[in-house]
């Protein structure tokens, strides 16, 4: 990694709200039925903190769409705004 690269991270680690932690749970993805074609999606999560989480998905999803995010394990659900 160069100097410049190492200052970047450094800078960013700086500005982060919450601590990542590395955590695979599964989820299922749902479009809102208002904001565009239904569609749904298993994958997992791959980094999660405490306002958000990192998950890679096939579906095209745009930014600062509303999805349902249901964890598989409990059944519980939340609302989520989608960014890239």
């Amino acid at each position: 990694m160069s100097t410049q690269q190492l200052k970047t991270s450094r800078k960013w680690s700086l500005q982060r709200r919450s601590e990542r932690i590395d955590l695979s749970v599964p989820v299922v993805l749902h479009r809102r039925p208002t904001e565009g074609p239904q569609f749904s999606e298993r994958t997992q999560t791959l980094v999660v903190n405490a306002h958000g989480a990192l998950m890679a998905l096939v579906e095209k999803v745009a930014p600062e769409q509303r999805l349902l995010m249901q964890n598989t394990s409990s059944g519980n659900r939340k609302s989520a705004a989608w960014s890239t």
